[in-house]
């Protein structure tokens, strides 16, 4: 940047003096051009270091070198330097663009990389746009001495075009508009750049014609293009439905050159995001899938690394249109899905029990059967290590499953989490309750992801047909479908029973199947606030239902008990 601005003054008062430029920067030799920035990586030698430095929003750390290009969106990235003996705690570099005045967390291992400078982004008096995060941006030395020059601050563009001529980085349609005068060359012939190739020399050596930048903006000042507005949609594939739909509430950042973060936005509903206008013209997207005022982060298989997908290429002045079809980051967009709709929606819906706590953390297991919730297992709360309060996987049984699947898992275990938030005392010791607890717990969160996919599914397509249901006619086609026609063996201990969703339907298994080895379901019409609400603060089943009795009128309330007794009974009474 100092030789481009070198250049630039030199340029001005012997090349192109007739720039509008020109007179602005006649005595403009010795400004020195000092970082903005700093691009370090650090090395966490503990869990506690990590955290501190992933959670600064100052830094917006990357796990990912930022001045690699991605061909192709993976799951991590292994660095060569620290393989084997050399890492012995486990821990990867992380890297981030800090800005010069910006002080380092102490005693974490640091390593400077380069100085940077980044032009600033003029702050406009535009209003932040819907899902806006605001960015400031420092203002070093150098930028003030240029703006007692050149207040508007025109210069940066031209300082950024040669900048990226010194490192052969114009692209084509700046090469088709742009004259250059060849170097050491006294007739001041002007050239385009084919022929200037033509004669063997790369755009480092070239030296632009800066009345051709000023021709150049000014086109792009009349087709309004000079500010632009980062912006786009991300989308993902619900194979469950054959439809594509937003990614909501998911973070964007919009990285200047793909190394500092200038613009940072939340999808809306539609998986839309826009930001303020910026006059930076390459940037790049990436899509973490975080939301604050939700509060919950969904990781990447590992509590150490936030999910994300970062976009593979530089965009100028152009949206970022990215859908999700497979792979990992369908899947991180479909558990991201799942855990807004629940928040956003499901809970004011159906009136369930906020689970709310500073940060809920999500580990989604791209290679792993199943899910799990940690208040079912309290183990691991004890460690001084962080964790992730639910666990979910893509397989089932080494299987992918379908998205309505994954939603009905990441439902289920969110339902685990509002339970546990609503009575805590529930959770304590479990495990040792033999299916009593365990069961109600089990067949809770059954029973409000069950109802909650189906809804929210049948609400995308009417003609909604689940994967993995057993009948083609309503409710044999609907999600968890297989539940009515289970049979209930006493003595099986069967955690995961359909009681709360028979509370609720209006099928009974037994006649519909003319199957006497089924459950007799007589009841109907009890709604999920009813059941959640006789649920908090009892520990049998048997309360439970008492209290369902007590609390709630329902016309088929008489055969509670018989219901209860079909899948709750023996060690589970």
């Amino acid at each position: 940047m100092q030789t481009a601005f070198d250049n630039l003054v030199f340029n001005l008062q012997n090349k192109s003096k007739t720039s509008k430029l020109a007179k602005t920067f006649k005595d403009s030799e010795g400004i020195e051009v000092l970082p903005s920035h700093y691009y370090y990586r650090f090395l966490p030698k503990d869990s506690l270091e990590h955290e501190l430095l992933v959670n600064d929003t100052i830094l917006q750390i990357s796990n990912v070198p930022l001045h690699y290009e991605i061909e192709e969106e993976g799951g991590f990235y292994d660095d060569p330097e620290l393989e084997g003996d050399q890492n012995p705690n486990g821990f990867s570099y992380l890297y981030a663009v800090v800005p010069y005045d910006y002080p380092l967390p102490q005693n974490i291992y640091n390593e400077r990389l380069n100085n940077m400078y980044f032009a600033p982004e003029m702050d406009n008096k535009e209003e932040p746009e819907e899902g806006e995060i605001t960015v400031k941006q420092p203002i070093n030395q150098t930028t003030k001495e240029i703006l007692t020059v050149d207040e508007n601050g025109e210069v940066f563009e031209y300082l950024e075009l040669e900048a990226l001529k010194l490192t052969n980085n114009l692209d084509e349609d700046e090469l088709q508009s742009l004259k250059f005068y060849l170097p050491n060359d006294t007739t001041r012939t002007l050239y385009n750049y084919e022929e200037a190739n033509q004669m063997g020399y790369q755009q480092k050596e070239l030296i632009i014609d800066l009345t051709s930048v000023d021709a150049m903006l000014e086109q792009e000042t009349l087709a309004s293009r000079r500010k632009w507005y980062p912006s786009g949609k991300i989308t993902v594939y619900e194979d469950a439905v054959n439809k594509t739909v937003g990614v909501m509430g998911a973070e964007v950042k919009v990285r200047k050159w793909g190394f500092l973060v200038i613009r940072r936005a939340y999808t809306n509903k539609n998986g839309t995001f826009r930001t303020r206008s910026t006059r930076t013209k390459r940037v790049k997207y990436a899509v973490h899938f975080i939301n604050s005022s939700k509060k919950f982060k969904i990781k990447a298989g590992s509590i150490f690394i936030n999910a994300k997908h970062r976009g593979t290429r530089k965009y100028k002045r152009k949206a970022w249109n990215q859908h999700f079809s497979y792979g990992r980051s369908k899947f991180y967009a479909l558990v991201h899905n799942a855990t807004y709709d629940f928040y956003d929606r499901a809970v004011g819906k159906f009136r369930l029990h906020h689970p709310n706590q500073s940060w809920l953390r999500i580990s989604a297991k791209y290679n792993k059967n199943a899910g799990d919730h940690l208040d079912l297992n309290p183990g691991g709360r004890y460690s001084l290590i962080p964790y992730a309060e639910i666990r979910v996987g893509r397989l089932n049984n080494g299987r992918a499953m379908g998205s309505d699947q994954i939603y009905g898992l990441v439902t289920h275990e969110m339902t685990h989490a509002s339970h546990y938030r609503m009575d805590r005392g529930f959770f304590i010791n479990i495990k040792a309750a033999g299916c009593t607890l365990q069961t109600m717990a089990e067949s809770w969160a059954t029973g409000v992801e069950t109802i909650i996919t189906n809804n929210r599914y049948r609400g995308i397509d009417s003609n909604y047909h689940a994967t993995g249901s057993i009948g083609s006619n309503f409710p044999l086609n609907l999600y968890k479908s297989d539940k009515q026609n289970r049979e209930i063996r006493h003595g099986s201990n069967y955690e995961y029973t359909p009681i709360v969703i028979d509370l609720v339907d209006n099928y009974n298994q037994r006649i519909e199947f003319n199957d006497p080895t089924r459950p007799m379901d007589r009841v109907k019409g009890y709604t999920l606030i009813q059941i959640q609400s006789s649920l908090d603060g009892t520990r049998g089943p048997h309360s439970w239902k008492q209290r369902l009795k007590n609390q709630h009128y329902n016309s088929t309330e008489g055969f509670v008990d018989e219901l209860f007794n079909e899948y709750m009974y023996d060690n589970c009474k």
